[in-house]
C-alpha cells in the first residue's frame, strides 16, 4: 500500500503568498506606469523650458554685446574728430580697422546732413541690403538675398560732441551669418532657432519650413508654451523676440517612455522572482526554530546547564512561549549556586558593586556601595538608579543593557558620571556596567570606582595646556600684527613722501592743494591704525597722554554712524568733563567694539545712547577691582537691543566667548576691551535684561589737574647742505626719502643693505654728516649695522628710521648712543626738523658750554 505524502502547512503558505504578490504587482505596476509616464513627460518639458531660457540668455547676451559695440562706436573720439573735420577717408579707415565685421555685425557712421555712409559696403554685404536696412529700420526682419536668407536688425545712436550732434553710428546685425551664435546654441541645448514669415516657420540650420494654419499661427504668436508643429516637432516663442522661436524634437520623450515601459516589465519579473524566493524562505524559517529547540533540549539533558532557549522578537509567539517555559525551569535549577558565588564576590571588592533589575531598581549591593555615600542598607535598597546617578546616565544604562536581548557575549557599557550622597554632594565615578544573569533573571551589574583625584589632575593639565596655547596664539598674533603694521608703514611712507614733495611745489591757493591735504590726512589716519596694531604687538605697551574723552567719543561715534545708518546715536556729554591719561587709539578701539556689540544686538536698527560724566567712587566700591577710590570719568554705552541673560553676562568678557554663529564672530572684541580698560587702571561693567537692551559702563581715573604749557609748533621747512648716508633695503621708501633729502638741500648716498652702508661709510667717512638707518633689513639688521658703524667711528651720528613705533629695541639703540628716531610715515616738514635736531645737537651743547660763568669754566 502506497503511503500518502504528509501535508505541509508551509506549502499552502508559499502558494498563497505567491498569488497575493502577483495580483499586487499587476495593480501597482499599472499605477506606476501611468505615474512615471506623466513624470517623464513633466521632466522633459521642464528641461525644454530650461533650454529655452538658456537660448534667450544667449540671444540677450549677443544683443548686449552689439549694444556695447554700438556705444564704443558712438563714443570713439577719433570718429568724432573725423566727423568734425569732414575727413571721410580717415573715418572709413578708422571704422574698417577698429570695428571690423565679425559674426554678422557690420558698423557704419554717417555725418549729419550727408546721406553717404562710411564705409558704404562690406565684402558679402551688398549695398541694396544696407539701403534696405536704412529705409526699413529692421528689427528681426527676414530678407531674401538670392539663394540665402538674412535675418536683420539695425541699431543706431547719435555721435555727440558735447551737446552738438555730429552724426549717427549704425550697427547692422545679420543673425543668419552669426555662425558662432548658432554653434553656441547647438552646443548648449538640444534644439534650434526658427523664424516666422509668410505663414510659414523656417528652420535656420536645415532650411525646413512648416506651413501654419490660422489657429496654430495664433497659438505660437500669443502663447509662450510649447505647441506641436508635427508628430515629433514642437516650438515655443522666445521672450523678447517678436518672430524668433525655439524648436525641439519629441524623439527623446518617446524613447524615455519606452524605457519606462521596459523597466516596468523587468521590475515585475524581479518582484515575482523575489516573492517566490521569499515564500520558500518563510517556510524554512517556520521549521528552523523547532529544530533548534530540539537540539538545545538534547544538549541540556547532557549537562550543558548554561544554555537558554531564545525568546527573541524575531521568533514566532508560540515558539517564544515554549522557550520561556523551558528557561524558567533552568533558572530555578541554577539559582542556589549563583547566589552563593555572587555573595562572596561582592564582599571582597573595594569598589562599589550593585545589581539592578531591568527597570533600574537596586537588588543587591556590597557595603562599599552605600556606606561611603552615607546610606543605610535599607535606604540604599529602596533607591532606583535614576536617584543615585544623573537621570540621563541612568536611562542610558537601562536602555542599553536592560531593554536589549541577550547575545552570545555580555553587553558592556563604560561611562563617567557621579553618585549622589545623602549630604547633597556628588562623588565622580567611573561605572562599568554589563548585562548578566542573576538568580535566573536578566539584570545589570554596576561596578563604580571613585575617580575624583584623576579628574582633578586632568582638569589641572587641561588648564595649563589652554593657558600655554593661548599665550602662544597671542604671541603669534602680536608678531603678525607688528609685521603687517611695519610693512604698511613703509607703503604709507612712499605716499606721504611724494605728497610732501608735491606740496612744496604747489601754491596754497592752488585748488588742488586741498586734495593733497586730504590725502595727507588719510595717510595719518592709516598711520594711526598701524599704531594700534603696533600697540597690540608690543603686548599692551600704550602711549598715554592727557585726553578729553568727549573728543574720542564724538570721533568714534561719527566714524560708526557713517556705515550704520539704521542706528540712531544719542550723545549726552558733560562739558566740564575731567581729562584722563589714556592711549587715545586704544580707547577709541574699546568704544568701537562696544558700538559694534550694540549693533549686533539690534539687527533691525535701534537707539544707541552714549554719555560721559564725572563721578566719585568710594574705596569700598573699588576694592573688588584692586583700585583706589577717588575721581573717575564715567562713559556709558546703552543700546535698545535684545539684551542678555545672567549666564551670558557672566562670560561676556571671556576671550573667544561669542553668542554669534560659527564663523561670524571671534569672541575677542569685548575681551580686548576688558584688557585695555584694565591696563588703564579702569573698570568696565555690564548690566542687561533679556528683551530690554544692555548698558556698558566704563570708569577711568581722572588725571591730576596741572598747567599745560603750549609747545611752540614749528611749521618752517629747515634745510641743510650736509651729506647723508641713507640706508634702507626697500625700493619704495628709499627712493622717496632720497628725493625728500635732496629737496631739502642735502647730498645723499643711498645704500640698500647694511653691508653696502658699511662700505660707503668707510669710503666717505670724512664728508658724511649723518647716517639715516632703517631698522628692519635682511642679512645685516639695523642694530648690527649700527654696531659696525660705531666700531669704525665712535662719534658717528645716526638717525633711526622704522615702520615700527618706539619699542624696546629702538630704546636700547638710543641708550647705546643713537642720536634720534623718526617713525614712518613722515612728511618732509617732520623730516627737515628731525634732521636739524640731530645735526645741530653738538652746536647746542657747545652753546650751553659757552653760556657758563667764568667760575664754571675754571672748574
Amino acid at each position: 500500500m502506497k503511503l500518502k505524502r504528509p501535508k505541509k502547512f508551509s506549502s499552502y503558505l508559499m502558494a498563497t503568498f505567491v498569488v497575493f504578490v502577483s495580483l499586487s504587482v499587476i495593480v501597482i505596476l499599472g499605477a506606476l506606469h501611468r505615474d512615471f509616464g506623466k513624470r517623464v513627460e513633466s521632466e522633459f518639458y521642464e528641461k525644454l523650458l530650461a533650454q529655452k531660457g538658456q537660448v534667450e540668455i544667449i540671444l540677450k547676451n549677443r544683443f548686449s554685446k552689439i549694444h556695447a559695440k554700438l556705444w564704443d562706436l558712438g563714443s570713439d573720439n577719433i570718429i568724432r574728430v573725423t566727423l568734425m573735420l569732414g575727413a571721410k577717408a580717415q573715418l572709413i579707415e578708422r571704422v574698417t580697422q577698429n570695428y571690423q565685421p565679425a559674426d554678422g555685425i557690420y558698423c557704419f557712421v554717417k555725418k549729419i546732413g550727408e546721406s553717404a555712409l562710411g564705409p558704404d559696403k562690406y565684402p558679402g554685404l551688398d549695398k541694396k541690403i544696407i539701403d534696405f536696412a536704412l529705409a526699413e529700420n529692421p528689427y528681426g526682419d527676414i530678407l531674401e538675398d538670392g539663394d540665402s536668407t538674412r535675418l536683420l536688425w539695425l541699431f543706431s545712436t547719435s555721435v555727440m560732441h558735447q551737446t552738438r550732434r555730429m552724426g549717427t553710428a549704425y550697427v547692422l546685425y545679420d543673425m543668419a551669418q552669426d555662425n558662432n551664435l548658432m554653434t553656441t546654441i547647438h552646443q548648449t541645448v538640444d534644439g534650434d532657432i526658427a523664424v516666422f514669415k509668410y505663414d510659414r516657420l523656417f528652420n535656420f540650420s536645415n532650411g525646413i519650413s512648416w506651413p501654419l494654419d490660422a489657429k496654430l499661427r495664433e497659438q505660437i504668436t500669443f502663447k509662450y508654451d510649447f505647441q506641436p508643429l508635427s508628430k515629433n516637432v514642437i516650438v515655443s516663442k522666445l521672450a523678447g523676440f517678436d518672430n524668433l522661436y525655439f524648436q525641439s524634437s519629441l524623439a527623446s520623450l518617446i524613447n524615455e517612455k519606452r524605457k519606462v515601459t521596459l523597466w516596468m516589465g523587468v521590475f515585475s519579473i524581479v518582484i515575482l522572482a523575489v516573492s517566490t524566493v521569499t515564500s520558500v524562505f518563510l517556510g524554512k524559517k517556520m521549521v528552523k526554530p523547532l529544530r533548534e529547540m530540539t537540539k538545545k533540549a538534547i544538549q541540556i539533558s547532557e549537562g550543558q546547564k548554561d544554555l537558554l532557549f531564545e525568546t527573541s522578537r524575531k521568533n514566532y509567539w508560540e515558539f517564544n512561549q515554549l522557550s520561556q517555559a523551558f528557561n524558567y525551569m533552568l533558572r530555578n535549577l541554577k539559582h542556589a549556586e549563583e547566589h552563593s558565588r555572587y555573595k562572596e564576590l561582592f564582599e571582597n571588592v573595594d569598589d562599589a558593586v550593585y545589581i539592578l533589575d531591568q527597570t533600574g531598581n537596586i537588588l543587591e549591593a556590597n557595603e562599599a556601595a552605600y556606606s561611603r555615600l552615607g546610606y543605610s542598607r535599607e535606604n540604599f535598597f529602596s533607591l532606583n538608579l535614576t536617584r543615585l546617578i544623573p537621570p540621563d546616565d541612568a536611562n542610558a544604562i537601562i536602555e542599553t543593557l536592560g531593554k536589549k536581548p541577550e547575545t552570545q557575549y555580555p553587553l558592556k557599557l563604560i561611562l563617567e558620571t557621579c553618585h549622589y550622597a545623602t549630604d547633597g554632594n556628588s562623588v565622580p565615578v567611573e561605572i562599568h556596567s554589563r548585562a548578566i544573569t542573576y538568580r535566573g533573571r536578566n539584570v545589570i551589574l554596576n561596578v563604580a570606582r571613585d575617580v575624583s583625584e584623576r579628574i582633578e589632575a586632568e582638569e589641572e593639565k587641561k588648564q595649563l595646556e589652554a593657558q600655554l596655547t593661548h599665550a602662544q596664539k597671542m604671541e603669534a598674533i602680536g608678531t603678525l600684527a607688528g609685521g603687517v603694521a611695519h610693512d604698511f608703514n613703509n607703503l604709507l611712507m612712499g605716499i606721504q613722501g611724494y605728497i610732501s614733495l608735491m606740496r612744496l611745489d604747489t601754491d596754497p591757493e592752488d585748488p588742488h592743494d586741498k586734495y593733497l591735504r586730504g590725502i595727507e590726512e588719510n595717510v595719518m589716519s592709516a598711520a594711526n591704525l598701524t599704531e594700534q596694531l603696533l600697540g597690540f604687538a608690543r603686548k599692551g605697551k600704550y602711549t598715554p597722554r592727557s585726553t578729553n574723552l568727549n573728543f574720542i567719543l564724538e570721533k568714534s561715534a561719527r566714524m560708526f554712524t557713517r556705515t550704520r545708518k539704521e542706528i540712531t546715536v544719542h550723545q549726552r556729554c558733560d562739558e566740564n568733563i575731567r581729562d584722563v591719561e589714556v592711549d587715545q587709539g586704544q580707547i577709541e578701539q574699546v568704544l568701537i567694539n562696544l558700538y559694534l556689540n550694540a549693533w549686533h544686538a539690534m539687527p533691525d536698527g535701534g537707539d544707541l545712547f552714549i554719555q560721559t560724566e564725572n563721578v566719585v567712587l568710594s574705596d569700598e566700591y573699588c576694592m573688588p577691582y584692586e583700585l583706589p577710590g577717588g575721581n573717575y570719568v564715567k562713559v556709558s554705552v546703552t543700546d535698545t537691543g535684545i539684551g542678555m541673560n545672567q549666564r551670558t553676562m557672566d562670560r561676556i568678557f571671556e576671550p573667544f566667548f561669542t553668542t554669534k554663529e560659527v564663523g561670524k564672530g571671534t569672541g575677542l572684541g569685548l575681551a580686548s576691551a576688558y584688557g585695555i580698560i584694565k591696563n588703564h587702571n579702569g573698570i568696565i561693567r555690564v548690566y542687561s535684561e533679556e528683551g530690554h537692551g544692555a548698558t556698558f559702563s566704563i570708569y577711568l581715573p581722572a588725571a591730576e589737574a596741572r598747567d599745560t604749557e603750549v609747545a611752540e609748533v614749528k611749521s618752517d621747512l629747515v634745510k641743510g647742505s650736509e651729506t647723508i648716508l641713507l640706508v634702507d633695503d626697500e625700493e619704495g621708501p628709499i627712493m622717496v626719502e632720497e628725493l625728500m633729502l635732496k629737496e631739502l638741500g642735502y647730498k645723499v648716498l643711498p645704500a640698500r643693505s647694511g653691508k653696502e652702508a658699511i662700505e660707503l661709510y668707510e669710503a666717505n667717512r670724512d664728508t658724511l654728516g649723518l647716517v639715516a638707518l632703517d631698522m628692519i633689513m635682511p642679512e645685516m639688521s639695523g642694530r648690527e649695522t649700527y654696531e659696525r658703524l660705531k666700531e669704525i667711528d665712535p662719534d658717528v651720528k645716526v638717525l633711526l628710521v622704522s615702520g615700527y613705533s618706539l619699542n624696546k629695541q629702538i630704546e636700547e639703540l638710543i641708550a647705546m648712543g643713537c642720536n634720534g628716531f623718526i617713525q614712518k610715515p613722515f612728511d618732509i616738514l617732520q623730516l627737515s626738523q628731525k634732521l636739524r635736531e640731530v645735526l645741530d645737537a653738538d652746536q647746542q651743547d657747545l652753546k650751553v658750554l659757552d653760556n657758563r660763568t667764568p667760575e664754571e669754566k675754571d672748574n
